[in-house]
């Protein structure tokens, strides 16, 4: 029992030591709720004190649980050192891949032009600026259409994913009609890439069919290069789509914490309830030790009273038998006694006159 009061003297004054704050000044306590009540409204965490677990009664032990101030304050504290959205590769590599969504097809515009322009300027019979100009015109066309369908492709596909009821019929329509330009356009691109390949390189080392083979190749995958920027293409989101991901990335973090908070309470709490429950348990032995105890006093005490009474009375009926025996018979014995024990004995005969009559029962026996 001298351990247990101790162990409980300690956790009292734990508990009591966690509601003191001796560093703070009168004015800084009586300020510190209207500074809490301020930064919880707008979100900053307050600095009037740290947070910490307050005793929830005034036991010695006793259950505990964050106040709503400094539940505020620690769930702030905790998200101000998390970083939400995006990090610097993401943000990098979404940079890259919206760059290039758009700059690609722009490099394969240029590049089909001058593929177009070296094939055909080289083979012109009159290599002057008016012939210059008309390859690079006629050329630019077809690309320049090319590279508006694969945008306008891209444009009406992201705007289509952004519902969130997904594409429309009018934007599945639209997006197969792009695609039939994009597809027929993509047959002219494809064709002025085999045939610049093939007229302006050489077939030694792979041979004609291994020239055929890599124009045709690297046409078609410059194809699907550009089809990712038109039909696959995830536009980047946008300012509020970002913020409002960082808002629910925040939400579920406070989620978290908050649960874990709860844990936290919830594991201190039953370990509390624990120790109260083995210090009442065994208080609760002590006092039916003692019940005990006193009781069994009690039974010995009074049965030890009963004997003695019973000594006593067993003591004075020999008494009085052997002395009734001795005014009878004991000539020796002075009259004086002999005469108060006669009357004591003609007492006891008279009183017996006024028994009642000692009942007779009469049992008979029927012959079967």
């Amino acid at each position: 029992m001298s351990r247990l009061s101790k162990f409980k003297d300690r956790l009292g004054r734990i508990g009591k030591g966690k509601q003191k704050n001796p560093g703070q000044a009168p004015a800084t306590a009586a300020q510190a709720p209207a500074t809490q009540q301020q930064t919880a409204a707008i979100g900053v965490p307050p600095v009037a004190r740290s947070p910490g677990l307050q005793n929830n009664s005034g036991s010695s032990l006793n259950l505990v649980n964050y106040s709503p101030e400094e539940l505020i304050q620690h769930v702030e504290h905790s998200l101000s050192r998390v970083q939400f959205g995006w990090s610097r590769t993401a943000k990098w590599m979404e940079g890259f891949s919206e760059f290039w969504s758009w700059m690609g097809p722009l490099v394969l515009l240029a590049g089909t032009i001058g593929e177009v322009y070296l094939v055909l300027w080289l083979r012109q019979k009159n290599q002057d600026v008016l012939a210059g100009l008309s390859i690079v015109a006629v050329a630019l066309v077809l690309e320049g259409t090319f590279l508006a369908v694969s945008y306008k492709a891209a444009r009406i596909r992201n705007r289509a994913e952004r519902q969130p009821s997904g594409p429309t019929t009018l934007d599945k329509k639209k997006l197969t009609r792009q695609f039939i330009f994009w597809f027929a356009l993509a047959i002219g691109v494809c064709s002025t890439q085999v045939i610049f390949i093939v007229a302006q390189t050489k077939d030694t080392g792979i041979g004609t069919y291994g020239v055929w083979a890599f124009a045709g190749l690297r046409a078609f995958f410059t194809l699907v290069a550009d089809g990712y920027t038109a039909f696959a293409h995830e536009e980047h989101p946008t300012t509020g789509e970002k913020a409002l991901e960082e808002q629910e990335q925040r939400a579920k973090l406070a989620q978290k914490f908050l649960e874990q908070k709860g844990q936290e309470v919830s594991i201190i709490n039953d370990g509390v309830q624990k120790v109260r429950h083995i210090a009442v348990k065994a208080q609760i032995e002590d006092l039916d030790q003692k019940t005990t105890l006193e009781v069994k006093q009690l039974e010995s005490k009074g049965h030890i009273e009963t004997l003695r009474t019973q000594q006593e009375q067993a003591t004075m009926f020999t008494n009085m038998s052997g002395n009734m025996m001795r005014a009878l018979f004991d000539p020796s014995l002075p009259d004086k006694d002999r005469e108060k024990l006669l009357g004591i004995m003609q007492g006891f005969m008279s009183a017996a006159k006024y028994l009642p009559e000692p009942t007779q029962y009469r049992i008979e026996e029927e012959d079967m």
